[in-house]
């Protein structure tokens, strides 16, 4: 008795740390004096809310590996694994990132981010605000994985220079004229290639995107060609003009308004190239990200962070041929057409191991190794369309669905009760700590809530209650055959155990297969039911036997009708 009166100490103390640790102390405002029990659920994205970026992949500029094209789906994988890794690198919460075809040849990757509640900030208004931050963020990081490359200074710019950027505008043309959206080729050339501004606004045109003709137009939308103007002249210290005011623009005016103001959009390519060239061997070889095993952060013998690269055979051999070409000279890293760094050669490398030196904090080198990293695509990729979706819809399903769950199983218990009686009130309260653990552990191993998991574990509820019923069945049968009370609660839990564990066994591997083979809605369920039917057979042959046993053993067999509903 007293090793019973101990499980039942055991049972009470974990029952009530495991219900403060679920309460929801943050919605109600109070803050735990014991940080362990602040922590937050993980919610999926329909009961969250999210922002989905949808991003096309240009496969028509996949980059070419060993002198053949990759194949599409080889490109799109790597590139969403690209992405992922940079997402998950912001800490933000847990992204959904898949891949979508529209039509034969489109195709595009979409990623997922939930907005955080930002429990800790008070008005609306500010976590507003840090979401979009997040948000930004997160497309600032994305958009970059286009290409990595190792560049060099370029002794002059050339008319060949100045002709590809007139290509260039010309291609924005082409694709406007091809029905490319505007706002899909602004955002391709903008992030994509070097000093090109996309812009929009409903406001007086600016200079550059001042195209003869424009102020004679009655009809609209209108899209002009492409032109060649000039941004507002910028001036140096000694009052001089400031070289590459001069480009190329496309403009889209949607409505005219009142004193000259537009509703428009422009894309404007400087005429200025870059001017930086690829880093090239003797025979043509480029320095890039085929060649580029990884980047990591490691530090001096004074404890100064520093990004250490790390190339491959061939690529520490073009690096040693370029380092001793260019010491005393900067090499930039690219990535696309962002300059991420251009560290100053200071000796011959031979070993295919580099070390970028400066004055970096820890987080600074930790980026700078994270963006080059993951600047590893073999394809660019362009934002199409961003929204935000409510997670009302979702809230309000959830209300629902807890509100049914929870009607559901009072009218089973009360149900039960009148056939069980005493001993039911006692399985009902075991599968109440089963609600209560198996909600401790979704929290304390962060796993996501989504509303097909949820559904999962009010399934694994019902499994729960069948085991206690086939308990209560084989206790009824050896009452009948005359055994005591004590005897009856251990026969009735060893004869239904074999019954048990085949049904839970049977569910559990169809759970195991959902979320081996399912897709991300359908693992939520299969590992939420999969949890629970472990956990149901922990609480009905371990707690729901010891709250039975304390309570029933010291019965006489003439008080079982009372207790399990033992008809004469």
């Amino acid at each position: 008795m007293k090793n019973l009166k101990n499980r039942i100490s055991f049972i009470v103390v974990l029952t009530i740390l495991s219900a403060l640790y679920i309460f929801p102390w943050a919605k109600f405002g109070y803050t735990f004096p014991i940080e362990f029990f602040n922590s937050n659920y993980k919610l999926g994205l329909d009961l969250h809310g999210w922002v989905e970026l949808d991003y096309k992949v240009d496969l028509d500029n996949a980059k070419m590996m060993s002198g053949q094209a990759m194949q599409a789906n080889d490109v799109i994988e790597g590139i969403k694994s690209v992405v992922e890794r940079r997402v998950n690198s912001l800490g933000l919460a847990e992204p959904t990132i898949h891949t979508a075809q529209y039509g034969p040849n489109e195709s595009h990757i979409i990623v997922q981010i939930p907005t955080q509640n930002y429990a800790q900030i008070m008005t609306e208004q500010e976590r507003n605000k840090k979401n979009s931050e997040d948000i930004a963020r997160a497309k600032e990081t994305i958009w970059k994985v286009v290409k990595l490359e190792f560049r060099e200074q370029k002794n002059e710019i050339t008319l060949v220079d100045k002709a590809e950027r007139k290509e260039l505008a010309d291609k924005v043309g082409q694709d406007i004229a091809g029905g490319l959206p505007f706002s899909v080729a602004g955002a391709k050339y903008r992030d994509n290639y070097e000093n090109v501004v996309y812009a929009s606004a409903n406001w007086v045109l600016p200079k550059e995107a001042q195209v003869s003709g424009i102020d004679s137009l009655t009809r609209f939308p209108y899209i002009s060609e492409v032109a060649l103007t000039h941004k507002e002249g910028t001036y140096d210290l000694s009052g001089n003009v400031t070289l590459w005011d001069a480009g190329y623009a496309v403009v889209y005016l949607k409505s005219k308004g009142q004193s000259g103001t537009y509703d428009y959009e422009y894309i404007f390519v400087n005429e200025k190239p870059s001017e930086w060239a690829p880093a090239k061997t003797v025979d043509g070889k480029i320095l890039n990200d085929q060649y580029l095993e990884r980047a990591s952060v490691v530090f001096s013998d004074f404890g100064a962070p520093q990004v250490q690269l790390l190339f491959d055979s061939e690529g520490a051999k073009i690096f040693g041929e370029l380092t001793s070409r260019l010491i005393n000279k900067p090499i930039a890293i690219y990535v696309g057409w962002t300059l991420l760094t251009a560290p100053t050669v200071q000796a011959k490398i031979t070993d295919g191991r580099a070390v970028i030196t400066g004055n970096y904090s820890v987080v600074e080198a930790k980026q700078l190794a994270n963006n080059i990293n993951t600047g590893i695509v073999p394809a660019p990729i362009y934002l199409t369309s961003e929204r935000t979706i409510d997670a009302k819809i979702g809230g309000d399903s959830l209300g629902v669905i807890l509100y049914a769950g929870f009607l559901g199983l009072l009218a089973i218990i009360v149900f039960l009760v009148y056939f069980y009686h005493i001993s039911w009130l006692l399985a009902g309260l075991a599968l109440v700590i089963y609600g209560i653990l198996l909600i401790a552990i979704v929290k304390s191993f962060g796993i996501v809530l989504t509303l097909a998991s949820i559904a999962g574990i009010i399934l694994s509820i019902g499994l729960a209650i069948d085991a206690n019923i086939l308990i209560f069945e084989r206790m009824k049968e050896a009452l009948r055959s005359g055994d005591s009370m004590e005897k009856a609660i251990a026969v009735g839990f060893d004869r239904s155990w074999t019954a048990i564990w085949d049904s839970h066994i049977t569910s559990l591997t169809s759970a195991v297969i959902l979320y081996i083979f399912g897709i991300s809605l359908i693992k939520g369920f299969g590992l939420m039911l999969g949890l629970g039917i472990v956990l149901s057979l922990f609480t009905a042959m371990w707690i729901s036997r010891i709250l039975i046993a304390f309570f029933g053993r010291n019965l006489h067999t003439s008080d079982a009708r009372k207790f399990v509903g033992l008809k004469k």
